[in-house]
């Protein structure tokens, strides 16, 4: 037998309320047991000691009268279903009433027990499926945690409501690494790894704050009431260490770490908005920080921030504006100092910044996948000046082009490239595609199958920056490339004074690439003691500015003109 609902009749007419008792007990089964109070301080008082599934309510009450009756009921108690029970010369009251919140209202007199039952049945289900709806409406479906709605009615409440000023951390943290999680162990390890984040981040504040979740791998906690910014400094170390312990999902231990970027009210920001916005902004710094670790907002992010949304809207704009340039740095054959190819490198000519490096922009162009569109653009760029040169009648020139992570990760990247061979006419073994160790090194087997694509189209393939990543050799003899090419910290660091230790890293390359039949290319030479090293040891190549800076298309042909051949 189902459990009986407990039923509030708030009523202060003896004959009102035997005759809804009567209704009720009618019946072979009693679905409801009824309980009931004559006076409304009666009924709060009631309320706030038992529960009760709905409330039969008078509004002619001797202590309270009319709609402020149901206002004080529902304020008190908005969870629980209301129905007015009113007269007949009262019903625009009762009406307002239902528009405010009260499940429905019966007319005295013309009860039934059908009518009575059937509006109580029906205003529980409605209450229950209300809540259900705001439930989902206000918390995260994955996590149980209040979701953005909620959080900013509760910011809101904790900046608005304070009688005395008192600071409010806002804290934007985001899981480091999130999408290799996902992308590595799936979809449905990447939630439950967000559920435990979750928990931890609740145990780890005071019941006081609130833990929320925006979405994907961002969480928000307010942490409310604090007496200054060291408190919160203390809090977060102990938060960010909570989070840095081992997590078990499915058998698996994983290790995760967290950015975090804290604003507090009222100093960084009068509003819900502004502090969101500045712990954003703090927490992108603490990204750029080395990630796993938690940054105050401060007035100087909040300006380099801006120069980044400048830079990135001026970004979006320069493919259009055929703003980039590419310019041109000899490679030497280091045996007979002939000039052998050249390495294509993207310059932007911004409209205030003039000429800018790449150093500048490319992390933006990454992060923003506007790296992919550019990237096309340098391949067909390239190839377009290398085919244009031998159509001038100069000798073939090979020329290399950067690959970067996004481009390398891209499905479509065999088919550009062979597409801008084709559209060029360039002989494929003119482009040598680079790719740095750590890319290769990232997923050695995916690479593999990229790699082979490429070198079935006939283009070369070298490896950038070698030495400073952490490459397998056992993968290495696996990988379908020509050359490497020595970083340029191992040459700069030759001086040329003959100490014992003096350039063993880049000896030992040479040596290695040898072994494996690959090319050598020295990068970075600026100095004729870091060339008679390479010399001394066999490297087949250098490029660097003791031989020519980087230089525009024009001025190469020149170059080459005169170069030895």
């Amino acid at each position: 037998m189902a459990e009986r609902q407990r039923v509030l009749l708030i009523e202060d007419n003896p004959g009102d309320v035997r005759l809804i008792r009567e209704m009720l007990s009618e019946g072979n089964e009693e679905l409801f047991e009824l309980d009931c109070v004559g006076r409304l301080s009666q009924g709060l008082e009631y309320l706030s000691t038992r529960s009760a599934g709905v409330v039969l309510l008078d509004l002619s009450l001797p202590d309270s009268f009319g709609f402020d009756t149901f206002l004080k009921v529902y304020a008190h108690s908005p969870k629980v279903p209301i129905i007015v029970l009113t007269g007949h010369d009262d019903r625009t009251v009762a009406l307002s009433a239902v528009k405010t919140g009260a499940q429905d209202y019966l007319v005295k007199g013309k009860i039934d027990r059908d009518l009575l039952l059937r509006s109580m049945q029906y205003s529980i289900e409605r209450k229950r499926y209300q809540e259900q709806l705001e439930y989902q409406a206000n918390y995260d479906a994955l996590t149980g945690l209040p979701n953005r709605n909620l959080l900013h009615d509760r910011l809101k409440q904790s900046v608005y409501a304070q009688r005395f000023v008192r600071s409010i951390g806002v804290v934007f943290l985001d899981i480091d690494h999130f999408k290799f999680v996902n992308d590595s162990l799936g979809h449905n390890t990447g939630d439950k790894l967000l559920q435990k984040v979750a928990e931890r981040l609740t145990e780890a504040v005071r019941d006081g704050d609130t833990v929320a979740r925006l979405g994907g791998d961002e969480f928000i906690l307010v942490l409310n009431d604090q007496t200054g910014q060291e408190v919160i400094y203390r809090a977060m170390q102990r938060i960010i260490s909570k989070l840095a312990e081992p997590i078990e999902i499915d058998g698996e231990e994983l290790l995760v770490t967290a950015s975090a970027g804290i604003s507090v009210y009222p100093q960084d920001g009068p509003d819900v908005e502004t502090l969101l916005k500045n712990a954003d902004t703090a927490m992108y710094r603490a990204k750029e920080m080395g990630r796993n670790n938690f940054q105050f907002y401060t007035a100087e992010m909040n300006r380099q921030v801006n120069e980044r949304l400048k830079m990135e809207t001026s970004l979006r704009r320069a493919l259009e504006r055929n703003e980039f340039e590419l310019y041109y740095q000899p490679r030497i054959h280091v045996e007979n100092g002939a000039l052998v190819g050249c390495e294509a490198l993207l310059r932007w000519q911004h409209p205030d910044l003039g000429l800018t490096l790449p150093e500048r922009f490319i992390g933006l162009a990454e992060e923003t996948g506007l790296i992919v569109p550019i990237g096309e653009w340098v391949i067909k760029s390239a190839c377009a000046q290398a085919r244009a040169w031998q159509k001038k009648g100069t000798a073939p020139i090979a020329v290399s082009v950067n690959l970067s992570m996004r481009q390398f990760k891209q499905e479509a990247l065999a088919t550009a490239i062979d597409d801008a061979l084709r559209h060029t006419g360039l002989d494929p073994r003119l482009l040598e595609m680079e790719l740095t160790e750590s890319l290769v090194m990232q997923d050695t087997d995916a690479a593999i199958r990229v790699l082979e694509r490429l070198r079935e189209i006939g283009v070369e393939v070298s490896v950038d920056d070698f030495g400073t990543g952490h490459s397998s050799l056992s993968y290495l003899t696996r990988l379908p490339i020509s050359a490497l090419k020595i970083d340029q910290s191992f040459v700069q660091e030759i001086s040329g004074m003959g100490s014992a230790h003096e350039g063993i890293v880049a000896q030992a390359i040479i040596s290695l690439a040898h072994n494996l039949k690959l090319k050598v290319v020295g990068e970075g030479v600026e100095t004729g003691p870091q060339f008679d090293f390479l010399k001394k040891h066999a490297c087949d190549e250098v490029q660097g500015y003791y031989f020519a800076r980087p230089m525009p298309a024009a001025a190469f042909e020149r170059f080459a003109a005169t170069a030895v051949r």
